[in-house]
């Protein structure tokens, strides 16, 4: 993966460039792990990322983002009576206080427990920064069970599945 702004020879994001030259116009980086320990040899390249993207935006006014990042952490677990809330609270305090992650330190907000993958993908095109479903690639690498899953979700939605074995 190369650093989208500073390292790909300081390509042009303009959207009608990218739509006419078939290049890559939005990530959605989504990434499900047990615990937070497990997502520290990228933090940094997270956070590179993050910083990029913050620049690209601040001296490209009105340019839409080129990277989400989703996290997930399945380690702790969700109690059906109240949820999150407790730990949602502390989250949420400590990111309007420090304005980073609790749990890693970046922008992105950490996501406590499974993803919805048909809310989230729903979400890559329904906002304003939308693809189309036909645009959407979704490249998998983890469990089988979980493979199958997300293979399901891109069948519903139209999106391209492609699994690393």
């Amino acid at each position: 993966m190369c650093s989208i702004y500073f390292r790909c020879q300081r390509v042009n994001y303009n959207k009608k460039d990218l739509a006419e030259n078939g290049q890559l116009l939005k990530i959605d980086f989504i990434w499900v792990n047990h615990d937070h320990k497990s997502f520290e040899w990228l933090l940094n390249l997270l956070r590179q990322f993050e910083e990029e993207q913050e620049t690209y935006s601040t001296s490209n006014l009105g340019e839409n983002r080129f990277l989400d990042i989703h996290l997930f952490f399945t380690q702790i677990k969700n109690d059906e009576n109240i949820g999150n809330v407790p730990l949602d609270v502390v989250t949420k305090t400590w990111a309007q206080v420090a304005g980073n992650d609790i749990f890693t330190s970046l922008r992105t907000k950490t996501q406590i427990g499974r993803s919805n993958w048909t809310e989230l993908f729903d979400r890559l095109i329904s906002n304003e920064n939308a693809s189309t479903a036909d645009d959407v690639n979704v490249f998998f690498r983890g469990s089988p069970i979980m493979g199958n899953s997300i293979r399901e979700h891109c069948e519903k939605f139209r999106f391209h599945f492609f699994k690393e074995f």
